[in-house]
């Protein structure tokens, strides 16, 4: 017990924390009353005041773009720089109505992984029944076109990906890549699994695809030297 720990500080010694990358889902002026929807929602009162709260303290907001330059050129055990990199799953309407009007006036950068069945609501949200919540073509365009946003792959129906077989990994993952790709007009770099699980097979397909980077749903802060694939995140929830 007592060698784990000295491991584990020498590691963090020489891994220090570079930055955080918070996963979110949905942006509400309300939160839901129903336990599994609630805990998938942050107000957009309570996500500002966090945002100025981490900006007070000296962090700056990057985009998930600047990680691979951050990688090779800036992590070091003497770069004391802190950042947030914000990232939100599965592509809801909220998203664009609610959360992009307050980043935009913070001029703070952020990701949407859009699951691409969710479009249009071609696919409902099965644990939002009775309600169309997915982002639209249209909305989607909008927020690409901004530089602050930048729009990641998180597959086409929502999957546990080590459930599949490898095929099945690989035209969840491509088809959704494909779609996005001819929507916007330019290729999608970045991807993050759907329920933050993974197997050898998605790692692999990942590198195949040429991802950037491949975000999980857990992990805790980015360590220096740690790896883009898979990126470990902060699940940030609202008490």
């Amino acid at each position: 017990m007592i060698f784990h720990r000295i491991k584990r500080k020498i590691y963090k010694a020489f891994h220090p924390v570079s930055g955080e990358i918070w996963m979110l889902h949905r942006v509400v002026e309300q939160r839901s009353i129903v336990p599994e929807q609630r805990e998938l929602e942050v107000t957009v009162d309570w996500l500002e005041q966090k945002i100025l709260e981490y900006k007070a303290k000296g962090y700056s907001f990057i985009s998930i773009d600047e990680l691979p330059s951050i990688f090779n050129f800036q992590f070091s055990i003497f770069n004391s720089h802190r950042w947030v990199c914000i990232t939100f799953d599965d592509g809801y309407q909220d998203n664009y109505t609610l959360a992009y009007p307050m980043l935009k006036r913070l001029d703070v950068p952020f990701t949407v992984y859009v699951t691409t069945g969710f479009i249009d609501n071609r696919l409902p949200m099965w644990w939002y029944p009775d309600k169309q919540l997915g982002i639209s073509t249209d909305e989607l365009k909008v927020l690409d076109a901004d530089p602050l946003c930048t729009i990641g792959v998180h597959t086409v129906n929502h999957p546990k990906l080590d459930t599949l077989t490898r095929e099945q990994q690989y035209q969840e993952i491509a088809e959704s890549k494909q779609v996005l790709e001819n929507l916007l007009g330019h290729e999608v770099h970045h991807f993050s699994f759907p329920h933050g699980v993974h197997n050898e097979d998605t790692l692999a397909i990942c590198r195949e695809l040429g991802f950037q980077t491949a975000a999980q749903s857990w992990g805790g802060p980015l360590r220096c030297h740690e790896h883009l694939c898979p990126l470990p995140r902060v699940n940030i929830m609202q008490a």
